[in-house]
């Protein structure tokens, strides 16, 4: 990304962003750029003085570091934890009723054993078991 500082006619000043120098030219050119506060199409760079952004280093790919499996299992547990309502023992039926339309649509978790859960997939309800991360990983 690229930051310019442009003025209109009207000098009404204002900071453009451009993914890069060639882009800011190309709207430039077909007139995409206009003032904000006039809609001038009437529009120049200010030059100003040299500004350097420092990056970080980049990391080597066998530097950065993946997430393991159990790592990426609790971050989804905690995202539904978070996100989606507990209904407990009663998963199998709220699933049911969502799906039929008897009660309003909402993301849910809870517990089910695996015939309930085979039984939903059966009926066309889309169901995702997750057992907690922290019991697979010991």
């Amino acid at each position: 990304m690229i930051s310019f500082d442009l003025e209109c006619g009207n000098e009404h000043r204002f900071e453009g962003i451009f993914r890069d120098y060639d882009s800011f030219i190309d709207q430039m050119a077909r007139g995409m750029v206009t003032c904000p506060f006039c809609d001038s199409g009437d529009v120049r760079r200010l030059f100003r003085g040299c500004s350097i952004h420092a990056r970080p280093s980049t990391v080597t790919v066998i530097d950065r570091k993946t997430p393991n499996l159990f790592e990426v299992m609790r971050q989804i547990e905690s995202h539904v934890r978070a996100n989606f309502d507990n209904v407990g023992n009663d998963f199998a039926e709220t699933a049911r009723a969502i799906y039929y339309g008897i009660e309003e649509e909402r993301n849910i978790y809870g517990q089910s054993t695996q015939e309930e859960i085979k039984e939903l997939i059966e009926e066309g309800i889309r169901v995702l078991p997750l057992p907690p991360a922290g019991t697979l990983e010991n």
